[in-house]
């Protein structure tokens, strides 16, 4: 509990309603887990960072900017290699865990931090506590950037993106069947946003998870269907297993792993 306070003291958001959503505390545990379970994740950061450069690479020319979206831990980026492709990169993310600001001052003039909602809806959640127009929902904005990015990246973020603002409605009036659509709009929306930047895109998300027990599987949810439409003109990089939470993290002796895979579009 400890070093998830002073990992908590050190994260920035955009907002005091992302710090009351729990933003900022779900980064600083994020930092603890990643030590806890490094070994575990080893393989999974390592493959999110191939998939990475081996998109920068196809691009061929190098130069530009390169946005990245969900760098607010930065634990999966191979920042110093993606250098080699871009002469700047940004960081987007609703919270910036300590190392991730910390990597502009190594790279001053060349990393930036850009605290910012993708979703565009964490602000108004806070101040109505109820799923908001679907109108907002479906149209987020982009920031404004200094340079427009030549290359956009989406790194293991897709899936989360509902997952807050659901647990901040789930004592509310709405139904489970509505905040299920709710968080299935919030990806679509993210999807659409990611293709209105008008350029190369990298998608690295989980396309499914699973929960086992001690005794065996005990579900499995399934990322296809939402991803379908949009992956009809994405090429696959790559895909593997991600064991997200192994033996010991989960209460009664229970696991959860990952499938995650790497798209270029």
């Amino acid at each position: 509990m400890l070093e998830e306070f002073w990992h908590y003291l050190g994260v920035r958001t955009t907002s005091r309603e992302a710090r009351l959503l729990g933003y900022a505390r779900e980064m600083a545990a994020l930092q603890v887990r990643h030590r806890r379970c490094r070994q575990a994740w080893r393989q999974h950061i390592q493959a999110t960072q191939q998939a990475l450069l081996s998109a920068a690479q196809l691009l061929g020319d190098t130069g530009g900017a390169a946005l990245i979206i969900g760098g607010g831990s930065a634990h999966d980026l191979p920042i110093a290699e993606l250098l080699q492709h871009f002469d700047q990169i940004v960081l987007l993310d609703i919270a910036f865990s300590y190392p991730s600001r910390r990597l502009t001052k190594c790279w001053p003039n060349r990393v930036f931090c850009r605290p910012y909602d993708a979703t565009g809806i964490v602000n108004w959640l806070a101040q109505h506590r109820q799923i908001p127009p679907a109108a907002l929902v479906r149209n987020p904005i982009a920031p404004e950037l200094a340079v427009k990015p030549r290359w956009v990246a989406s790194v293991n973020c897709l899936t989360q993106l509902p997952l807050l603002p659901v647990d901040w409605l789930a004592n509310t009036a709405a139904e489970p069947r509505q905040l299920e659509a709710f968080g299935q709009a919030l990806m679509l929306a993210h999807l659409y946003w990611l293709d209105s930047w008008q350029t190369p895109v990298c998608l690295i998300t989980e396309i499914a998870d699973q929960r086992h027990s001690r005794a065996g599987l005990l579900d499995r949810t399934d990322y296809r269907p939402v991803l379908s439409a949009y992956l009809q003109n994405a090429n696959q990089l790559a895909s593997w297993d991600w064991l997200v939470n192994p033996p010991g993290e989960l209460p009664e002796g229970g696991w959860e792993s990952r499938t995650v895979a790497a798209y270029l579009k």
